[in-house]
């Protein structure tokens, strides 16, 4: 019988498909099961679907995954490097501060990723006022709020390190990082309770072997995730106001 697994939404599918080839192979090796991917066409239906069991194991944001874990689902690892959202603006442009940022526009890839919610909380933190410090653009992906940016569509974007290190080159030099003081845990990988302990724990014995096989040495250093690492109670803990604004900004979308 296939086991599902769920990727969150954060590149087109056959993307997703590309970049984890090598983990499905390896899972199917490992556990003698097809691996059947879903993705979703957006981050609310995907958190929706995650939360109603639709997927036997996930990839998933760390705020999706803290909320899971209360609907029947096990964190097994998370992805070593940290996820640090950034501000990319205007080279030369008037953006030096964040005080620069009052009365502006910002677009992000949507008001559900990580960096657009680590981002937001980071500006909150700062004394601006989403709505009337700052308007929110939602833009298909990364690059596109990137390349916003360039086309003065809007003053900055919200990202992260890698999106920006996947736009042209040409797109690269016309913007400027400004760093936050965020730091947060990567995606996270789950598998639904409702397996059975027996073939929880086969998940997580075929995860703990992925990094060391010549296709998780290339998959991990293609991807810059750095390898696999054991999720702390420190890091769900620390998850938690991420978490309550993630809620705060799913209301507006129902």
């Amino acid at each position: 019988m296939p086991l599902r697994l769920g990727i969150m939404p954060f590149n087109a599918p056959v993307a997703l498909l590309r970049t984890h080839q090598p983990l499905i192979q390896h899972l199917e090796k490992e556990l003698g099961r097809p691996i059947v991917v879903r993705s979703s066409s957006d981050y609310y239906t995907f958190v929706n679907q995650l939360l109603d069991g639709q997927f036997d194991i996930a990839i998933a944001g760390p705020h999706f995954a803290s909320m899971a874990q209360t609907k029947g689902w096990v964190i097994l690892v998370r992805y070593r490097a940290d996820l640090q959202p950034v501000l990319v603006v205007r080279e030369g442009g008037p953006i030096s501060e964040i005080d620069d940022l009052r009365g502006k526009r910002i677009g992000l890839s949507s008001p559900l990723s990580m960096s657009s919610i680590g981002g937001v909380k980071w500006l909150l933190d700062q004394g601006l006022k989403m709505g009337s410090d700052f308007q929110l653009h939602e833009y298909p992906s990364h690059g596109a709020a990137i390349a916003a940016v360039t086309a003065g569509e809007v003053e900055a974007a919200l990202t992260t390190h890698t999106p920006i290190r996947q736009v042209p080159e040409d797109v690269r030099r016309q913007i400027r990082i400004m760093a936050t003081e965020i730091h947060m845990p990567h995606l996270m990988t789950l598998a639904a309770t409702r397996l059975g302990t027996p073939e929880v724990a086969r998940v997580r014995a075929a995860l703990d072997k992925f990094p060391s096989t010549p296709a998780g040495e290339t998959f991990f250093r293609d991807t810059g995730y750095l390898g696999y690492a054991d999720v702390t109670a420190s890091d769900l803990k620390a998850l938690r106001p991420f978490v309550d604004l993630t809620l705060q900004m799913m209301r507006p979308i129902r």
